[in-house]
């Protein structure tokens, strides 16, 4: 089971990030003269490289933008608004700890 935590109302996470580790598990590689590009944030910048990766919530599969970390000290998955956000209406049952998604 992978983890995925979400994020609501933080504008940097409008993307999909893994981490590093993930990303060499499911076969991915840098192209030899691959240019990373860099996300900052409060702590600082990290190098990652764009990917497409298929993502299934329920029955429902769809392909999305990640950005793949580039550093071992990114362990977090993360499911941003871009394009699920899109594809789903999302309802947020805080007291619960829920979180619905229902396709559009």
């Amino acid at each position: 089971m992978i983890e995925i935590r979400f994020f609501e109302k933080i504008g940097f996470l409008d993307s999909r990030f893994f981490p590093k580790n993930l990303g060499m598990i499911l076969g991915y590689e840098l192209a030899v003269a691959e240019r990373l590009s860099q996300a900052e944030g409060i702590g600082g910048y990290v190098e990652y490289a764009l990917r497409e990766i298929e993502i299934q919530l329920d029955s429902h599969i769809f392909t999305a933008p990640v950005a793949w970390m580039q550093t071992d000290a990114y362990q977090d998955i993360l499911l941003g608004r871009e394009v699920v956000f899109d594809l789903f209406d999302v309802e947020f049952k805080q007291a619960e700890e829920k979180i619905i998604f229902k396709k559009r």
